[in-house]
């Protein structure tokens, strides 16, 4: 499930249709057989503050995977085969009925109640007679102490009633979830880096829970990157207390109690108005996963540093040549905003489980290919958003990647790929790249406060270069992979640029020895693939 805490998000309904009977089947009795068909949304917590009640609700919506059980009830007992069956929820957003289709007869379902919960499970405690038929299931219901993660949605236990839907509707059961569990909040204060460097924008984090107990319980929260909130699911209608320390310019805690019926969720907001650190940011600098930073000059290593600081300051195009490039088409700029601080190079290669160095593409040499940038002179949507990558578009610079493309775009060059392999060119002109790309965004997350992992350009590497000793330094005491610096001519082992030559070449850089144009084909296994990131 995916958790969202604002009322103009609804929660997406699901419908599953689970008979392949038609209007001219009959079942008997004058009834007429038509799709049965459920739809299924989250009610949300409602939220208190101080006791009042808040417009905002904390919903869930339903993902591929997630499974829910559902009960038919009639004069107080099971109605034969519909008892506990489960519907999985597939990559259509149909639900999948589990075993024997449920056939829908219009008269006999007038009769019939309908329970539905989530998460499914094989036991569950149902009581046909009772008014709460689940009262039972959710008085032993267990909450989870690691709720991080997609292991949130496995704690918060959601029950329903619903009937079958008579005139125009005729068939449809609509659930409405209703949550059985409570819910506190916490919003975090803003840790605030307030640079010394001249011209340099403060840039804030959400401070995470250093340790969060609940009743003494050590308990992993869910984090809410939209909005910036920790989460953790607590039992209805029980006392409980709160221990929560967290870091920010010093150690600090609180201790919030009290209770909540089920359904209700709390907030507790920490203000921490001092909560501000001045620093001097410098290349060298450990960027964690987090969002932290630590300086080179400190003498401590983090254990989560996934990479390190290769320029200060506004990377974005429209700033730095501002003569060349518009808020318009700067993608880094319209994506990302905030990330006006500096940019961060991976501490390690990109690997596709073969070789960490290999082919941008699978093309040969003798195919010829579209450069992946080719797309965006057709494409009414997107040309004019973005900066071509193909030096080869003016004959006059071909050689001159720096003039042509003169700023940092390499976030701007990485989506265009992307976008071209997901859909708008052919796959065949970036595969390999794209692979490589996708490997790392998968092993190394970053915070919400980066953009994602991309590959830099010419004009990128060309920055990492003039610090690579500074950087190699860093990058060894994390036990990284330093940079390779290979000389003119060298065959392999130079880095890929996202800036392209033309349909069969791309630019690699040597970093010591500069950028190549030679043995640079996109189906060659000269470069290695590291990857960059702006915050």
């Amino acid at each position: 499930m995916k958790i969202y805490n604002n009322l103009s998000i609804c929660a997406l309904a699901g419908l599953l249709a689970f008979t392949s009977c038609t209007k001219e089947e009959s079942l008997g009795n004058g009834s007429t057989a038509q799709t049965f068909q459920i739809s299924v949304s989250d009610m949300g917590f409602q939220g208190i503050s101080d006791g009042r009640a808040i417009d905002e609700n904390f919903k869930t919506t339903f993902v591929k995977g997630d499974a829910i059980g559902m009960y038919g009830v009639e004069n107080g007992q099971l109605v034969d085969g519909i008892s506990n069956r489960k519907f999985t929820l597939n990559e259509k957003g149909v639900w999948d009925l589990d075993g024997n289709p449920i056939e829908y007869d219009s008269e006999r379902f007038k009769n019939i109640t309908f329970y539905a919960y989530y998460p499914y499970q094989e036991n569950v405690a149902f009581d046909p007679a009772a008014e709460d038929p689940f009262a039972e299931f959710v008085g032993n219901w267990e909450i989870a102490a690691d709720q991080g993660g997609s292991k949130y949605t496995k704690s918060d236990l959601m029950t329903s009633t619903s009937q079958a839907e008579a005139g125009r509707l005729q068939g449809k059961v609509t659930f409405t979830m209703n949550h059985r569990m409570a819910l506190a909040v916490f919003k975090m204060p803003k840790l605030v880096y307030d640079f010394t460097n001249g011209g340099l924008d403060d840039y804030s984090l959400d401070v995470a829970p250093k340790e969060l107990l609940i009743n003494d319980v050590e308990t992993t929260p869910y984090y809410d990157a939209a909005s910036g909130t920790y989460m953790a699911l607590v039992k209805p209608e029980t006392n409980y207390s709160i221990s929560c320390t967290y870091q920010g310019t010093q150690e600090k805690m609180i201790n919030p109690t009290g209770s909540l019926a089920g359904g209700k969720a709390k907030m507790y907001t920490i203000k921490d108005e001092n909560n501000k650190l001045d620093y001097t940011l410098n290349i060298g600098d450990y960027f964690c996963a987090d969002g932290n930073l630590v300086s080179v000059n400190d003498g401590t290593v983090p254990d989560n540093a996934i990479g390190v600081v290769c320029y200060v300051g506004n990377p974005q195009p429209h700033v730095t040549h501002p003569d060349n490039y518009t808020e318009t088409n700067d993608a880094l700029y319209r994506d990302y905003p905030n990330c006006v601080h500096g940019l961060v190079l991976s501490l390690k290669d990109a690997r596709d489980g073969k070789w960490t160095g290999g082919a941008f593409n699978s093309t040969s040499s003798n195919t010829r290919s579209p450069a992946y940038c080719d797309w965006l002179t057709s494409d009414e949507e997107w040309n004019g958003l973005f900066v071509p990558c193909n030096t080869e578009a003016n004959g006059a610079l071909k050689n001159e990647p720096e003039l042509m493309f003169p700023a940092f775009l390499g976030y701007n060059n990485t989506l265009v790929m992307t976008m071209c392999y997901e859909g708008k060119g052919p796959q065949n002109s970036c595969n390999n790249a794209y692979t490589y790309l996708m490997n790392y965004r998968n092993e190394v997350t970053v915070p919400n406060s980066a953009t994602p992992w991309y590959i830099p350009s010419v004009v990128c590497w060309n920055e990492v270069a003039k610090s690579s000793s500074v950087i190699n330094k860093s990058v060894s005491k994390v036990s990284g992979e330093e940079l390779v610096s290979v000389s003119s001519g060298t065959q392999k082992n130079h880095y890929w640029t996202s800036t392209q030559r033309n349909w069969a070449t791309q630019w690699t850089h040597g970093i010591d020895g500069g950028r190549y144009t030679l043995a640079s084909n996109k189906g060659s296994l000269a470069g290695r693939f590291r990857m960059m990131l702006a915050f």
